[in-house]
């Protein structure tokens, strides 16, 4: 009848309700829809599910990022740090669990004649087997709370993996288009160099004919010269966009060079996908969603240090077998058990406790701070994304316009100097004029796009399809 009250009051006690806060996730204020003319009427998610870099109709680039998924170390460390997470969820759950250990000694000995009261030594031998079980019984919840916020920290190292994911998305991206772009502003350098190098061919031409000046040819082999000059920046550039890919892709800087050489047409511009609505951010951010989950952890963390506050309950059982003899070690006999219930009460410890409460609810409170700076930060991105992208397209479009007007003035001015009806003035300034618009243009593609990829990581969109890493 004792055992069992015993064990009915130990239920009773592991049943109480663990002491400290119970979380709940906080609420945001979240506005109802974003404020730039370029998510107008869009309030559609589709984002999350879509692997938005196949909008850029660029084969190479989609299989780079499968390639990096699988491969690159950032990611193979953030799956260690969940890997390590895991184990700390064991070990906190290690501690509400029986510890149990057994042991077998055989103690040989002789006692002294001196210390004998009778005047003459003796020798013993003692066999001891059994098992012991210590158990910190969790009456007031600090195991289950260190548990609560093992797993928190587990699922923030998950969120930690996929914001991982996100940041390669963006960068294998970034540095692809940044390679085409440098690819093309390349192209153009050259065949604008080509073009120069003829006008120079025709003013020497017109200068030995005795139609122009000397001034002309040094005109245009200086525009030539300049034009030249600028191959070696767009050269360094290529390199270091397939330097830095092979790098991602966990390869030596060279792996891709030949892969990446041969020229490609530039990625599409494609239409914006819908961004869906401000409050969306909360669930796709991997950033949002690891401090959240940060914020669970601390708040568990307040009921561990508060469980300290309170007595703790421990029972340590032992069983076993003891006998002077191996012939009589297994006999009944020889079976022997102890039951020891203690309990630890904190009485003075200069204020350590509380203190060490105060600790757990300033971090708390700092990290909800922290979690509503970060949202605002995130609705910021998107903001500014959205209105670059939409300012770009504009951009690019005025430029679009403006190349054929300055193709058209370099045909006119040309045809003009050879029938000396201009200076060759007119012709190097329309010339000057063609190459920045192309420039330009190029530029301007550029920054469309990686507006895009920028747009698509501050939405939070596309790690969804390789959460797994």
């Amino acid at each position: 009848m004792n055992r069992s009250v015993l064990f009915v009051l130990l239920l009773l006690l592991y049943g109480c309700a663990a002491v400290g806060p119970d979380y709940r996730p906080p609420s945001l204020q979240t506005p109802d829809a974003w404020t730039s003319a370029a998510a107008s009427g869009q309030t559609a998610s589709a984002l999350v599910h879509t692997a938005w870099w196949e909008g850029f109709e660029a084969p190479l680039l989609s299989d780079l990022i499968h390639r990096a998924v699988r491969t690159n170390l950032e990611l193979e460390q953030a799956r260690e740090r969940i890997a390590q997470a895991r184990a700390a969820v064991i070990l906190a759950g290690a501690a509400g669990v029986p510890q149990v250990n057994t042991a077998a000694a055989v103690n040989r000995s002789r006692q002294s004649s001196n210390a004998s009261a009778a005047g003459s030594g003796y020798t013993s031998t003692l066999y001891q087997a059994g098992f012991d079980v210590g158990w910190e019984i969790d009456v007031f919840g600090g195991v289950r709370r260190s548990i609560q916020s093992a797993d928190a920290q587990l699922e923030a190292n998950t969120e930690g993996l996929h914001g991982a994911i996100l940041t390669l998305l963006g960068d294998v991206a970034g540095n692809y288009i940044d390679l085409r772009i440098n690819q093309a502003q390349l192209q153009v350098a050259r065949h604008n160099l080509a073009a120069q190098q003829h006008v120079v061919g025709l003013t020497t031409e017109r200068y030995q004919l005795g139609l122009t000046s000397y001034l002309d040819v040094t005109q245009a082999e200086g525009q030539q010269k300049a034009t030249e000059a600028l191959i070696p920046s767009f050269e360094s550039a290529i390199k270091a966009s397939m330097y830095r890919l092979a790098v991602l892709l966990a390869e030596p800087p060279g792996a891709l060079v030949n892969e990446l050489a041969a020229d490609c047409p530039l990625p599409a511009t494609t239409g914006l996908l819908a961004p869906g609505l401000p409050a969306d951010l909360l669930s796709r951010r991997p950033d949002l969603r690891a401090t959240e989950r940060l914020l669970a952890a601390a708040s568990a963390d307040i009921g561990v240090a508060t469980a300290d506050l309170y007595p703790r309950f421990d029972l340590t059982l032992g069983l076993g077998l003891q006998a002077d003899s191996s012939s009589s070690f297994v006999e009944r006999a020889s079976r022997y058990w102890s039951i020891v219930p203690g309990v630890t009460l904190p009485l003075v410890d200069g204020g350590k406790r509380r203190a060490a409460i105060d600790m757990q609810q300033a971090k708390y409170n700092e990290l909800l701070a922290k979690y509503r700076a970060l949202y605002n930060s995130a609705l910021e991105d998107v903001e500014n994304a959205l209105t670059a992208h939409y300012a770009e397209r504009t951009r690019h479009h005025v430029l679009d316009k403006s190349v054929e007007i300055n193709e058209e003035a370099v045909s006119l001015a040309l045809d003009r100097y050879r029938r000396g009806l201009t200076t060759f003035l007119d012709v190097l300034t329309a010339q000057q004029a063609l190459y920045t618009a192309q420039s330009a243009l190029i530029e301007s593609k550029g920054r469309q796009l990686i507006s895009l990829v920028v747009l698509y990581k501050a939405l939070g969109g596309g790690w969804q399809l390789h959460r797994d890493g």
